[in-house]
């Protein structure tokens, strides 16, 4: 059994593997206040005896979460946790400026295209951020965009003004608003679908070809109907961590 940590900015997306099989999967909400006892609850808490990993690996965006999360994963299951990130020898190149600067979660979703759609493939991942990665014919990765999330932008929208309230992301039936909820939801749905379609199509210009084109993360399935030929691969992040605990692992 192979325990697998996405940590973001907002969420630990928790996976555990049998094999090549996802057999259970959770959130966790990101809080950097917590102790390391209280992530080695949220992680053990929700397992039966036969589903207590192993090996644990994680991919992290939130640096200053690295250190309680591999002596919450020590504590809770009694292995020494591996990181996976921009650094780790996973087989694949970092075509890109600065290869560092790469985002573990980005580099997780290029290994997940490389062996499961293969190449050449772009990803987009519906996270805190909005992310396109994109891998060539080899498998290599060769960079992409960042926009701003749906609901990180919604919560700009609140804070950042007196009068309009926090609303959450959805399909409103019109892009004409009749009140301030319905503007913002109209602006903020329609706006990131204009928004995704256009870097998309950039991209699969630049990329030649037709590229196989994926979506991820928690608000991918709101926006596949407006996003004809996107596959849906809600687990792709978790995948890529189970490839990565492969090779590094077994070589």
């Amino acid at each position: 059994m192979l325990l697998a940590v996405d940590a973001g900015n907002t969420n630990l997306t928790v996976g555990v593997f049998a094999g090549d099989r996802l057999v259970r999967q959770w959130r966790i909400q990101t809080d950097l206040r917590r102790s390391s006892g209280w992530y080695a609850r949220a992680l053990a808490g929700p397992l039966s005896r036969k589903e207590r990993p192993d090996a644990v690996v994680y991919g992290s965006v939130v640096p200053p979460l690295d250190k309680t999360l591999e002596r919450a994963a020590s504590r809770a299951f009694g292995v020494k946790p591996l990181a996976v990130g921009p650094r780790s020898k996973l087989g694949l190149e970092l075509k890109v400026r600065t290869p560092s600067q790469v985002g573990a979660d980005r580099v997780l979703n290029a290994v997940a295209l490389k062996h499961g759609a293969g190449g050449p493939a772009i990803a987009i991942d519906f996270g805190t951020a909005t992310t396109f990665d994109c891998v060539d014919a080899a498998g290599d990765y060769i960079g992409g965009a960042i926009l701003l999330g749906p609901n990180s932008a919604a919560r700009a929208l609140h804070e950042f003004t007196a009068k309009l309230p926090l609303v959450a992301v959805r399909k409103p039936r019109t892009a004409i608003g009749k009140d301030t909820v319905h503007c913002l939801e109209a602006g903020l749905y329609f706006g990131y679908v204009g928004m995704i379609r256009e870097v998309l199509a950039r991209t699969m210009a630049e990329m030649g070809g037709r590229p196989a084109v994926v979506a991820t993360g928690g608000l991918a399935p709101l926006f596949l109907k407006d996003l004809p030929g996107v596959r849906h691969e809600p687990d792709l992040t978790l995948h890529g961590l189970r490839f990565a605990h492969d090779i590094l692992h077994h070589g």
